[in-house]
């Protein structure tokens, strides 16, 4: 949640007097407009600089001109200030800071305390009405930051959801449209002349919320009748705003590194400006997992956030972020998953798994990510006509029923992608204590911390016989299927007028095999190199001779099993000068690797139907290797994901051939569109039997007029039993997409 600091005087400063403190966003210190990340302030005769302020006659003077001047000299676009009593109030409007405080005086203090969404929000304007069966509805409009009195207005709403044409589908936003009544004496002017998110939106049926969201100050219209006049205004979730909306942290720095998928959701979710409650329901697990009520795959799994940017700029490091709805779809689409808001909360479900079991476990996590335990709803519904005494019922005699085709095949694609480099740390950036991340230094005499150097190994030349390592990188797990090299820059220096070229030695090891290769002499061709070989020789080390300022790429010999990797530097040779390594790194020799990505391709051997759905893809999917960009990791992040099942069968397939059937299963025969208004509220997630008619049905439209308490919807009938014929088959990606033909 966001934080506040309470700057509180209790007496007049005195020269000299001030205050101190740093914020940190994400683990980044935060910037302000003038560059300085520290604010640190003293008070003194006149305004001399960004960091000391003038003292005035009173203290209420003095608060009023350091609010002015924090206003004016430490700007954020996360950071306000404002007065409350002898206090100033700063708020950090990020949910992910951390706040260091430093030595204050008697007249001041500092205090940090979290601020919920709540207390940053006023009540704006109000309604509240009583439909035709007398449910009672209230809605609330409140404006961040406000602080005056709440009007009552009139009005009316109706709940809306975003239309889809299929049941997996992943993104269903949610809506609210107002009708607000206008007049000269409160024209709502304001509701759609200022920021976008400044006004958030609660709709409560019975006491019970329904809609959280914000106001969408577009596409208002005024319809004027005499002194009084109805606005039309929208209400989003956010959801749709997402394709809109980079992956990125809140300091606007993308993301780095593994995350859990759950994390990925979450930081999604946030970005559409409500924080809301996140349930999830997904039964998908990794062979290796037991299924308990508490376990929730989405944060079982990692995935690499560097997948979400695409390196358009190769060498320059320009790229483009992913929008956050591709990275939703991208998580929620391998297993066949969709989201929705409902009674103000997110939920995550399997529509396949509904059809399986319609008491749906839920995994409940809170505002901040936090899980909270577990709840069950039971998502069944029916309906009927009135004369058989059901309610809700039919209404208004517009119901009428079409047939959606079967379809008999389906391709889902998955776009590798490869890391550009393996170790965590490749530009050997240290603490000025030679603490290197991913790395452990084992012999800290032959490392010299040079205090201008704070990125690399600036190794003593030392005896050639040395069997101690420096330097070790941590383990990286590999598969014989990864194709590696070592990139290496470096410089070297002579002494007593040796020659500025030095051997090194190395121990690569990876599981009981070392890396065995020795040049004959300094003038050896490093492409020589490629005669290296795997032995299980603990003394074989690897050496190259280095001439004095440059760079080098060394292929490694395929593997010969999986297992951990390791990088040591030993010793350097002659015995005079230094040895600086600026950078190291494993970086995956895609060359060798002609395809790009894959297919799962599944058909029906029967034929069904004409009908083969679009190619859908995909970012993230099962790889044996460390190399590929898009590769799913289990709960430690070092092992990558091979095989899965769902709850209740007893398959062991890649996930993506289980999201590819899926689709098959849930488009195995014709399907009934039902369309029409019931009389009553249903809840959109809801598995509906329509009485006098075979099948159960979920929503693909919908609409709740809460003044008639009326919904009006199209439902499609779901049915995904298991199938016996189904024919999968996989295929390499060459970089041609084509869509799959039915050959039966």
């Amino acid at each position: 949640m966001a934080k506040k600091i309470v700057i509180s005087f209790a007496g007049q400063p005195t020269i000299g007097d001030g205050f101190i403190y740093s914020i940190l966003i994400d683990s980044i210190n935060l910037v302000y407009t003038h560059s300085q990340t520290v604010l640190n302030i003293d008070y003194g005769v006149a305004d001399l600089s960004v960091n000391v302020v003038e003292l005035k006659p009173t203290l209420s003077e003095t608060i009023d001109k350091t609010l002015a001047f924090l206003i004016s000299n430490w700007v954020s676009p996360i950071i306000s200030y404002k007065r409350v009593l002898d206090t100033i109030e700063v708020l950090i409007n990020s949910n992910n800071s951390i706040v260091s405080t430093g030595e204050t005086d008697t007249n001041i203090t500092l205090l940090v305390s979290d601020v919920s969404d709540e207390e940053l929000l006023g009540l704006r304007y109000f309604f509240q009405y009583t439909n035709v069966v007398n449910d009672i509805f209230l809605c609330e409009i409140y404006k961040k930051n406000y602080t005056g009195i709440s009007a009552e207005i009139h009005g009316k709403a109706t709940l809306e959801k975003g239309s889809i044409t299929d049941h997996l589908d992943s993104i269903r936003g949610t809506g609210l449209s107002l009708e607000l009544e206008a007049s000269t004496d409160i024209t709502l002017e304001d509701l759609y002349t200022q920021n976008e998110q400044d006004f958030i939106v609660k709709f409560y049926k019975n006491s019970k919320v329904l809609f959280r969201g914000f106001l969408k100050p577009d596409g208002v219209f005024q319809s004027f009748v005499r002194d009084v006049w109805i606005i039309s205004l929208d209400c989003v979730d956010g959801l749709g705003a997402l394709s809109n909306l980079s992956f990125v942290q809140e300091t606007g720095f993308r993301f780095i590194g593994k995350m859990k998928a759950s994390d990925i959701v979450y930081y999604c979710l946030k970005r559409t400006g409500i924080s809301m409650p996140i349930n999830t329901s997904i039964n998908t697990l990794y062979d290796g997992l037991t299924y308990t009520d508490n376990l929730d795959i989405l944060t079982k799994i990692q995935l690499n956030a560097d997948r979400f940017f695409k390196n358009d700029g190769q060498s320059t490091g320009d790229g483009t972020l992913m929008s956050c709805e591709e990275v939703l779809k991208s998580v929620l689409d391998v297993f066949c998953a969709c989201i929705t808001q409902e009674n103000g909360e997110w939920y995550i479900f399997k529509p396949n798994e509904i059809y399986t079991n319609p008491y749906v476990l839920f995994r409940r996590y809170d505002i901040n990510n936090t899980y909270i335990g577990n709840v069950t709803i039971n998502v069944n519904k029916s309906i009927g006509s009135q004369v058989d005494n059901y309610y809700p019922h039919h209404c208004n005699g517009n119901q009428k029923i079409e047939i959606k085709g079967s379809i008999s095949a389906f391709r889902l694609g998955y776009k590798y992608g490869f890391v550009s480099g393996l170790l965590p740390n490749p530009s050997l950036i240290h603490d000025g204590n030679l603490n290197y991340q991913g790395w452990t230094v084992e012999d800290a005499f032959n490392l010299i911390n040079d205090p201008l150097r704070l990125n690399a190994f600036t190794i003593r030349n030392s005896t050639f016989g040395n069997t101690t390592n420096i330097v070790k990188s941590d383990a990286l797990v590999v598969a014989v299927e990864d194709f590696l090299k070592l990139k290496i820059s470096f410089a070297v220096t002579g002494g007593n007028g040796e020659p500025a070229g030095r051997f090194i030695r190395m121990r690569i090891q990876q599981g009981i095999y070392y890396l065995k290769y020795a040049p004959a002499n300094s003038s050896t061709p490093i492409d020589d190199a490629v005669n290296a070989v795997w032995t299980t020789n603990v003394n074989d080390t690897y050496t190259l001779w280095l001439n004095s300022t440059g760079s080098i790429e060394i292929q490694i010999p395929t593997f010969l099993s999986n297992g951990n990797l390791t990088l040591a530097i030993m010793t350097t040779y002659p015995e005079f000068g230094r040895t600086v390594i600026s950078s190291i790194d494993l970086i995956p020799n895609t060359g060798e690797k002609p395809e790009i990505g894959e297919f799962h391709t599944v058909s029906r051997v029967e034929k069904v139907s004409s009908i083969v759905k679009e190619n859908k893809s995909v970012a993230n999917g099962d790889n044996a290797g460390i190399i590929y960009l898009g590769a799913i990791f289990k709960e430690n992040g070092l092992d990558t994901t091979s095989t899965w099942s769902r709850k209740g069968s007893f398959e062991s397939y890649p996930l993506l051939r289980i999201a590819a059937e899926e689709e098959l299963r849930i488009g195995q025969k014709p399907l009934k569109k039902f369309t029409g208004s019931i009389f009553g509220y249903l809840p959109y997630l809801s598995f509906i039997e329509i009485n006098n008619l075979n099948g159960k049905f979920l929503p693909i439209e919908y609409s709740y007029d809460t003044k008639s308490n009326i919904v009006n919807f199209k439902l499609l009938e779901l049915y995904s039993a298991e199938i016996p014929d189904i024919m999968y088959k996989f295929t390499f990606d060459f970089g041609n997409t084509v869509k799959p033909t039915i050959t039966s």
